[in-house]
């Protein structure tokens, strides 16, 4: 009897148990399908790109959400079908939370190379970026961070779940960026049901913060879209970032493993003031008495660029193909990328266009000292405005186009088109290295078959990182000492390549144009060994079949000249350079950085409504004068953004902060000045002074 009652007594709990889940379970359902629409009302305000993407998922199935015991959401991990929670999801994820903000894991950037500078050099930037270096080393080696607490400057949130972090994250920090990442898409929209994004997305903006979300995208495309928000908002959110993971899953795992090996990328050279004083005075002097820019839109026939296009770097795989180039050089376009023309030269092989992009004086300089008796003259030149004037005369024709991102390019297109009514070209992703500026120019004029030859972009362990018989094996760059390659790229025809940061860099962007909207129709192979690039077909030499076509190539080298080029002179730059405007910007950038900070809070405040004042004037047409000072801006304020955290000792921070500032405010002071007479001065830095300074180390 007793056993019968045990048993009845436990059914009646199970029963009670079952009645008080049913009854969560009800309340949940009520309150996740109210939340749920509140929150896609906030993204239809704020987000509205997210917000058409929620409301057209479909979710297969019943909604994968069941609830715990506490009342709570969970879900089951897609890849390994585990819960993602145990009984009480918002404990648990209060309790990481904690866990982080008292362990961060945060980033750090040594800025003290800076120090390095050569003082041979005594451009502006060199002799302002020296002292701040030594600002930097005197505060010495940077202790990491025992909390973060009240704000910080970025966080990136690897991994939303169903939202519970979030939450309690926000409701303890205040960002000023924040960058969520979410792989699964479902995951992403089941949160809104457990989440209170609203609540989330007003203390960001009652804040003055940024919120992005990177939801159900691969790990490429994160690291992408990272790149190109630092481009429009600057690379300061980026320089001092808390690394929050909330779900240890494989592919978030790869997200952030991908994010590690493309930092590089994110500060890998902001540009600077003497580089933009000096494009804006070349393109000025290039231009003056009429140059030959290129149409933004494409004018050549259709039949014409079906003509096979050589595209010729100097790396070391073009060995392999140079016998077949000097085989048909009469049957297809050649293209040399910067010093390729002399290795083809030195093999009996005319190219048909060289293509440069280096605006200092040194780019001349290797010319003059490289050049064959028959000098230059057979020999058409592609480039930028920004090249060193004494180049253009050389050639037999040269053709320009506007860099993009840069002073000079956007002054020179204000310019054309307030005169003219035309639209001058920017080639896509041309950067960092002359064979992307290549690439660039014949993927926007629409040839169909190109073929890259010596576009190594990395080479093998103890190999040799240029061509034989090239001007770094046998001539004036034969000192050359490359820096070290450490980037590990996948092979073009089999195993590795190791690249440095240029090289790697210079890969994806090629990546990024051949996989562009531009590029859907064109056929384009990587010939013999190399780095691999997503969009270029591998090739082996031995297999290389070019369908030449019966028309002569002179005929479309002609349709390129005249055609994609047309003849434009402009005299009156200072109307549109508004140096009035400029003075003006750094008046008010010298007044906000002239403050004395007393506190973390109010310093990063203060650095944010410089940034945010600046990037004002992008994308207006006083977006020559933003390049003008966006680089030393960074230069700057990546370095202060450093060092205000540099440890927990919240006044020595500020102290070194201070330090800093000051330097930055004395740019102000003498760029203000200087830019008066800089924006005609040609570049200064000559080979001969190059080879002085080599010893030393030039930013």
């Amino acid at each position: 009897m007793d056993s019968l009652n045990s048993l009845l007594e436990t059914a009646l709990k199970k029963l009670d148990a079952t009645k008080e889940q049913i009854e969560k379970e009800r309340e949940f359902a009520h309150a996740a399908e109210s939340r749920f629409h509140r929150n896609l009302s906030a993204f239809k305000e704020y987000y509205p790109n997210i917000y058409n993407a929620l409301i057209e998922f479909e979710v297969e199935g019943d909604l994968p959400i069941f609830v715990t015991s506490s009342g709570e959401g969970n879900i089951l991990d897609q890849e390994t079908g585990v819960a993602i929670y145990g009984d009480n999801p918002r404990k648990q994820a209060a309790e990481q939370v904690t866990a982080n903000l008292n362990k961060p894991q945060i980033n750090h950037i040594d800025f003290r190379s800076y120090a390095n500078a050569s003082e041979l050099d005594d451009r502006l930037h060199i002799q302002s970026i020296k002292r701040l270096g030594e600002v930097v080393k005197e505060a010495g080696k940077p202790e990491p961070l025992k909390r973060i607490e009240g704000s910080f400057p970025t966080a990136i949130i690897f991994g939303v779940g169903l939202g519970y972090h979030i939450e309690e994250l926000f409701e303890r920090v205040n960002f000023n960026y924040t960058f969520i990442i979410e792989p699964s898409f479902q995951n992403f929209f089941l949160s809104l049901y457990c989440c209170d994004w609203k609540s989330v997305i007003e203390r960001v903006e009652e804040n003055s913060g940024s919120l992005f979300f990177h939801v159900g995208i691969s790990y490429d495309r994160f690291v992408d879209d990272l790149i190109n928000i630092g481009k429009s908002v600057g690379v300061c959110c980026l320089t001092k970032c808390f690394y929050y993971r909330h779900l240890p899953t494989p592919k978030n795992n790869e997200l952030i493993t991908a994010l590690f090996n493309r930092i590089y990328e994110i500060h890998g050279g902001y540009g600077f003031y003497n580089d933009s004083t000096t494009s804006i005075a070349h393109t000025v002097r290039n231009t003056e008495s009429g140059a030959n820019l290129m149409h933004r839109e494409r004018k050549i026939p259709i039949s014409y660029l079906q003509k096979p296009v050589y595209i010729v770097g100097n790396g070391p795989s073009l060995d392999e193909s140079i016998d077949f180039i000097k085989e048909t050089q009469s049957d297809a376009i050649i293209v040399a990328a910067g010093t390729a023309l002399q290795t083809l030269l030195q093999y009996g092989v005319t190219p048909d266009f060289h293509v440069l992009i280096e605006r200092p004086k040194i780019s001349y300089d290797v010319l003059i000292e490289t050049l064959p008796e028959s000098g230059l003259k057979d020999i058409n030149l592609l480039t930028m405005g920004l090249i060193y004037p004494d180049v253009l005369p050389m050639y037999k024709w040269s053709g320009l186009a506007c860099k993009a991102n840069d002073a000079g390019g956007d002054l020179l297109a204000l310019s054309v088109w307030s005169e003219t009514n035309e639209s001058v070209n920017y080639p896509l992703f041309c950067n960092p290295m002359v064979s992307n500026t290549a690439l660039s120019f014949m993927v926007m004029m629409g040839f169909k078959q190109l073929y890259l030859f010596g576009v190594d972009n990395g080479y093998s362990e103890g190999g040799r990182h240029h061509a034989s018989n090239s001007v770094y094996d046998k001539g004036s760059l034969k000192d050359f000492i490359p820096p070290t390659a450490k980037r590990k790229l996948k092979g073009n025809l089999e195993g590795n390549v190791w690249a440095t940061d240029l090289l790697a860099t210079s890969n994806f962007q090629m990546e990024r144009l051949l996989n562009h909207e531009l590029a859907k129709n064109i056929d384009c192979y990587n010939v013999g060994e190399g780095a691999y690039i997503k969009g270029a077909k591998p090739l082996k030499p031995e297999l290389l079949l070019p369908d030449f076509g019966s028309l002569d190539k002179s005929h479309v080298i002609q349709e390129i000249k005249e055609k994609q080029f047309f003849n434009c002179s402009i005299t009156n730059f200072e109307t549109y350079l508004r140096l009035d405007k400029y003075e003006e910007i750094c008046e008010h950038l010298i007044e906000l950085s002239s403050e004395h900070q007393i506190s973390r809070e109010k310093a990063l405040d203060n650095l944010l409504r410089q940034i945010r004042y600046l990037y004002s004037f992008k994308s207006t047409v006083l977006s020559h004068l933003f390049y003008v000072l966006e680089g030393e801006m960074l230069y700057f304020h990546c370095p202060m953004l450093s060092l205000l955290y540099y440890s927990d000792d919240e006044d020595k921070c500020l102290d070194h902060f201070n330090k800093a500032r000051e330097l930055w405010v004395g740019f102000l002071v003498r760029a203000k000045e200087e830019f008066k007479s800089d924006w005609l001065t040609k570049c200064g830095l000559s080979l001969e002074k190059h080879r002085m300074m080599k010893s030393d180390e030039v930013c």
